[in-house]
């Protein structure tokens, strides 16, 4: 079943949700720059999987309403709260993949009796000088390179080895479709800012949500091991690495699926 498209709203902001199928709910966070049309097809997957699967268009993501001044991660986990609420939903599994883990780990710092599960995709909760460096690459990406470009320039690297040589079909039509319009690009110019901006990693020591962080053993954007190491920082979390597998991973290999599926039936609640 597929829920009417519909608008959470918190003081001026607006914030686009949708949702499929009926089941526990899980609510699906987009990486830098990405709103619901990032994860295609998989909310209907998760539906099929008995899961009442969510997503959302973060404020700066057409049609939420425009982002009016810096990105802020605790404005990001409020605008999340705030599509729970609407959607009715008192507890919810979140599954966050890249800048959208970090969004879910502020989600269950600033309200933990809200989230059930945690799964965390090429995502991490530790600052090095080589992720600011990756952080400034992205920065200067979205300020000058055309639009026609971009998606040209960032494939290499959102992608595993495996996936350009064995899926080069599919990287083709996602880079055509890879074109970011002007609210795109402002939207990913101040969340690379807030990134930028952070010089250490969260506190986590009170975090006691169930945790899943998975890497992509050919990710070259976020390294395996600082997902290992973000997990290594989350009381009781686990790590799994995937074979064959860059920085999409979710999209790039089925066990990725399987192995949140399996996660989320199994973790304490």
């Amino acid at each position: 079943m597929s829920e009417s498209a519909r608008f959470a709203q918190r003081g001026d902001r607006r914030i686009h949700w949708d949702g499929e199928g009926e089941g526990e709910p899980l609510l699906l966070l987009p990486g830098l720059g990405g709103g619901a049309r990032t994860f295609g097809t998989l909310p209907r997957r998760f539906a099929r999987a008995g899961r009442r699967a969510l997503t959302y268009d973060p404020v700066g993501i057409p049609p939420s309403s425009p982002l009016d001044g810096p990105f802020r991660f605790e404005d990001a986990a409020r605008d999340v709260l705030a599509v729970l609420d609407d959607a009715g939903i008192a507890r919810v599994d979140l599954v966050g993949t890249s800048l959208g883990g970090k969004v879910a780990l502020a989600v269950a710092l600033a309200a933990p009796e809200r989230v059930r599960r945690l799964v965390m995709l090429a995502s991490h909760a530790v600052v090095t000088p080589r992720t600011q460096r990756v952080h400034r690459f992205f920065l200067t990406a979205a300020e000058t390179v055309p639009a026609e470009r971009f998606g040209e320039l960032v494939a290499p690297f959102l992608f595993g080895a495996t996936f350009h040589r064995e899926r080069s079909q599919m990287v083709e039509e996602i880079l055509r479709a890879s074109r970011p319009a002007a609210a795109t690009r402002e939207l990913m110019i101040a969340q690379a800012r807030a990134l930028i901006a952070m010089e250490s990693a969260p506190d986590l020591s009170a975090l006691r949500t169930p945790t899943l962080c998975i890497a992509g053993r050919e990710d070259t954007l976020t390294l395996e091991e600082d997902v290992r190491a973000g997990a290594a920082s989350i009381h009781g979390a686990r790590f799994l690495a995937i074979e064959r597998a860059g920085h999409s991973v979710l999209l790039e290999s089925a066990a990725t699926f399987d192995a949140i599926i399996a996660f989320l039936a199994n973790a304490p609640a």
